[in-house]
């Protein structure tokens, strides 16, 4: 797997861009997946040096999820990245994918989120907010 550029990959012999997932994005990625959110989040909290191999075994795991995913952000047919694509194709649009959109700091903000939400009564919250 070859990237041409820092924002495109290859995937079936055929250049495709990889850019910031959209709002309309995520909604239409949320209609299509089933296991995949859990398995990334696994994931992105392995030990840095345990990342691949814990997102090749996602990867088998979610293999109609992948596609699906890569279909909605590719533009490209799901039947046609089955027949076409290679798995470190996939696995490389993926890295790519998490790199432009920073995935590393978003999930360190949501467990900043959550651990402050946690922190604080919601009673507080409301009250403050007044």
């Amino acid at each position: 797997m070859r990237i041409l550029r820092s924002d495109t990959v290859k995937i079936g012999g055929k250049p495709v861009k990889v850019g910031k997932i959209t709002v309309a994005q995520w909604r239409e990625l949320f209609t299509v997946i089933e296991t995949l959110p859990q398995l990334l989040i696994t994931v992105l909290t392995a030990p840095p040096a345990e990342r691949l191999p814990y997102f090749i075994v996602a990867i088998e795991k979610s293999l109609t999820d992948v596609v699906n995913v890569i279909s909605i952000l590719t533009g490209k047919d799901a039947e046609w990245i089955e027949e076409n694509a290679g798995i470190d194709e996939l696995v490389a649009f993926f890295v790519e994918t998490a790199r432009v959109n920073n995935f590393g700091d978003l999930l360190k903000n949501v467990r900043g989120a959550l651990s402050l939400a946690k922190a604080t009564p919601a009673t507080e919250i409301v009250q403050g907010a007044s």
